[in-house]
């Protein structure tokens, strides 16, 4: 009898190896391939020390190979509680000692995949009070049985044992619940309540639950009836002397059959039953039924319709592992309110890290929000210059207006500077911005709207900061000359 060997694949983070399929893709994530790196997936999401610094189409889902090298370089000056050895990149949030991964796994550490995505070595486990009831039920294991595999529970312990915080109505093994949480993605709910926070409170217990479609909607011909072509022509007089259902499927042809191109569910043979093209030689082209018409009369609608086509990355594992956003150290802000006068220009302004800096009063006429941005200035200051060029998005046929003397671009990208203020608009510091031509939040946006939007830039976005004195000075001069 020949012995088959699981494949192996060494995590470049953590220095461990796992099998490349099987369960341990569900312990250590999917094997992630980028230039010269090959790293488990759980491994970039939960070393402490790893940031996320670019969006989902950057490096490895967001986490740059410059950041990860530099925590490679870093682990191996850490030791492994555990087992002793190097390359533990994983540290505990309550006691500070680090471990592996896989160590971390046979110890029956927990490892939460929201928010801070904190780690808990097994001395330190965070129990809820239910959680510590359970552990002094000594025979509890005896006859609780898994909830979706049926199987007996064993043994109680917080990192195996998932329950529902919404109803505690059962229980399941954690490889069960990872299992389904992966397959069901967008759509996990309570197994027992059906109640939707289920998806989030697995979290914190060790499920990593990705932000994709169910695989069951992705399932090849899943929705094959639904697709089935209508055939009736629902006309008020049909003509066709075979009834109603006769259909020709060539185009041109006398009983050939169009759908109402709104509702897609009323049928005439066009164009012999439609009033008025009876005896046409030629199909009605956007033909709607009557009651469509109706609604789209009453409601003003106009019957142009723009199709637009994204091509987006794949992010169907990304999970964005930034800090809360009162934390970050420059953020940009999300309500900030501009003039919508084509003619007039804006600063941009971006909330300070620096703050050794003196500040400096703003004056009666600038009111400063809660948010650091401000209001009432009079005349804008001209931020951009007048010399522009024009570049054709991949994915849009909107076209973005760009600034030749403040962008360029970098195999696919496009690099501008944003500059950072206090409150009373004191200029800090320059910041180069990095963001994807044919990302979809750009289409049809000016580089002025860009850097003027409420949203559109994120601190993701963010690759340097240059605190260039004599730009500096400059913007503060003519900041100070606007306000007088």
């Amino acid at each position: 009898m020949m012995a088959h060997w699981k494949k192996e694949n060494q995590c470049t983070i953590c220095k461990q190896t796992s099998s490349i399929d099987g369960d341990d893709i569900l312990v250590f994530g999917e094997w992630m391939t980028g230039k010269d790196l090959t790293v488990h997936y759980y491994c970039l999401l939960l070393s402490t020390n790893l940031p996320q610094n670019g969006n989902d189409a950057s490096g490895i889902l967001g986490f740059l190979f410059r950041d990860i090298r530099r925590e490679i370089a870093d682990a191996t000056k850490r030791i492994c509680k555990y087992c002793s050895s190097s390359s533990a990149t994983i540290g505990c949030k309550t006691c500070k000692e680090y471990f592996h991964i896989t160590c971390g796994h046979l110890n029956e550490c927990l490892f939460q995949f929201v928010g801070e995505f904190n780690s808990y070595c097994h001395a330190c486990l965070p129990l809820n009070d239910y959680q510590q009831q359970l552990m002094n039920y000594k025979c509890l294991g005896d006859h609780t049985v898994c909830y979706i595999c049926t199987k007996r529970m064993y043994n109680y312990h917080p990192k195996n044992w998932i329950y529902a915080e919404c109803c505690k109505n059962g229980f399941v093994h954690n490889l069960c619940m990872q299992k389904y949480a992966l397959s069901a993605g967008y759509y996990l709910k309570c197994i027992w309540c059906k109640s939707g926070e289920f998806r989030d409170a697995v979290k914190l217990q060790g499920i990593f639950v990705p932000d994709r479609e169910a695989k069951w909607e992705l399932e090849p011909n899943a929705y094959r009836d639904l697709h089935s072509g209508y055939s009736r022509c629902d006309m008020k007089k049909c003509k066709c002397p075979k009834g109603r259902d006769y259909v020709e499927y060539i185009e041109g042809r006398k009983w050939f059959l169009t759908l109402c191109k709104l509702c897609g569910s009323f049928g005439a043979h066009n164009p012999t039953c439609i009033p008025g093209f009876e005896s046409s030689k030629k199909k009605v082209e956007d033909f709607k039924c009557d009651m469509c018409l109706t609604i789209e009369r009453s409601l003003g609608l106009s019957s142009n319709t723009e199709e637009t086509t994204n091509e987006l990355f794949d992010t169907s594992l990304y999970i964005n592992k930034s800090p809360n956003k009162s934390q970050s150290p420059f953020l940009l802000h999300e309500n900030a309110e501009f003039s919508d006068d084509s003619t007039s220009s804006v600063i941009t302004v971006i909330s300070s890290q620096n703050s050794n800096r003196k500040r400096v009063e703003a004056k009666p006429d600038v009111v400063a929000d809660s948010n650091g941005l401000v209001d009432n200035i009079e005349e804008p200051v001209q931020v951009l210059t007048s010399d522009t060029d024009w570049l054709c998005g991949e994915t849009y046929d909107e076209r973005v207006k760009l600034d030749v003397d403040e962008m360029q671009l970098d195999d696919g990208f496009l690099i501008f500077d944003m500059y950072e203020f206090t409150d009373s608009l004191d200029c800090l510091a320059k910041v180069k911005v990095k963001v994807k031509v044919n990302n979809a939040r750009f289409a049809g946006k000016t580089l002025n709207e860009i850097k003027c939007s409420k949203n559109l830039i994120n601190i993701e976005d963010i690759v340097e900061r240059s605190d260039d004195l004599s730009i500096i000075k400059e913007f503060d001069e003519i900041i100070d000359n606007a306000m007088k």
